[in-house]
């Protein structure tokens, strides 16, 4: 799955639990300290109003705060929204105009 991320700050036990369940769990995701750059600043609050941390986002989809549960039925969904490769999807489109699905 590609292009999840993990806003946290330092200092922060939920954001360590968030980034451990989401190794512990063979997510790929992108950490992103908001204290240390600001366009993950920037990102965070235009995300999740400031509210806290950790925000664990895909697209505009977020999860605010650390719940295994929650995190369990956000990664789920976002399976279902990745991208496919493209030459995948040719591959498929010849087969079913040849009725071969």
């Amino acid at each position: 799955m590609e292009d999840i991320r993990l806003f946290t700050k330092p200092g922060c036990p939920y954001c360590i639990d968030a980034k451990e369940w989401l190794q512990q769990h063979g997510c790929a995701f992108e950490a992103l300290q908001i204290t240390e750059n600001v366009q993950a600043l920037r990102e965070w609050r235009e995300l999740s109003g400031g509210v806290g941390v950790p925000v664990l986002a895909h697209g505009k989809d977020l999860v605010i705060g650390f719940s295994p549960e929650r995190y369990s039925d956000f990664l789920g969904a976002c399976r279902h929204t990745t991208s496919v490769n493209g030459s995948e999807v040719e591959v498929q489109m010849q087969a079913s105009a040849r009725g071969c699905t």
